[in-house]
């Protein structure tokens, strides 16, 4: 239920902010520019959401630790590397709530716009 509140909620903000993004940028309005705006901002959803998907599943951890690793061997920053050691990993620095809803509303819009332009 939570996953369906947050998407409605994004793709209530993801339909303003298309149809703001339609009237700065565009110089005449339509419903191709609408469909334009709205699949830009939908790429921007899944960027996001996949973002903090792979973030989340840990992905850049293994780069994280090879890093302080690194620098703690490789220069003579090895006395502060010693704090920074101790910092959280990417994967447990955030809570990724928003990940889920971000994709799906991202892929509705996206679908949603392709299939309207098919259409057209």
């Amino acid at each position: 239920m939570q996953l369906i509140r947050r998407s409605t909620y994004l793709l209530a903000i993801l339909l303003v902010i298309g149809t703001g993004f339609m009237y700065f940028y565009y110089d005449n309005i339509t419903v191709v520019t609408f469909i334009n705006s709205v699949f830009l901002i939908s790429m921007l959803y899944i960027m996001l959401g996949g973002l903090m998907f792979v973030t989340r599943g840990g992905f850049f951890d293994a780069f994280t630790m090879s890093f302080r690793k690194f620098m703690k061997k490789g220069t003579k920053m090895g006395e502060i590397m010693d704090d920074v050691e101790n910092m959280q990993l990417p994967s447990e620095a955030f809570e990724y709530t928003f990940s889920e809803p971000l994709l799906l509303t991202g892929l509705l819009g996206f679908l949603t716009t392709v299939l309207i332009s098919f259409a057209i």
